[in-house]
């Protein structure tokens, strides 16, 4: 619930607001920029390793199939031409089709 809450604050805070911005991702030694990683390490009944992804990254290929076609039902913006919703896990992005350019990244929204 309190995901979808968030997701709705976000919604309304930025209706009519343009294009939501978002922080750039973290850079590392030598510019790269990496996956921020959610980890857990409370034993062996630990959860695995979750991935999130940020804006001016690449999302790579393989997550790039999951098209999220329904987005407005989650009251998301519609991706700009050129670019499409990805759905990996409970995380929506937009991705530029041509490059895989993550240019939006909306986390933990994908909730029922």
């Amino acid at each position: 619930m309190l995901p979808k809450l968030a997701a709705l604050l976000i919604a309304t805070a930025t209706a009519g607001a343009g294009p939501v911005a978002f922080a750039d991702p973290p850079a590392y030694s030598g510019g790269q920029t990496h996956p921020v990683a959610l980890t857990r390490s409370e034993g062996p009944a630990s959860r695995p390793t979750r991935e999130i992804w940020g804006k001016g990254q690449v999302l790579p290929a393989e997550y790039r199939r999951a098209s999220l076609s329904h987005w407005d039902r989650y009251s998301l913006p519609p991706a700009p031409d050129g670019c499409e919703w990805v759905s990996v896990g409970q995380d929506a992005y937009i991705v530029e089709i041509s490059s895989g350019e993550i240019t939006g990244a909306f986390i933990g929204v994908l909730t029922d």
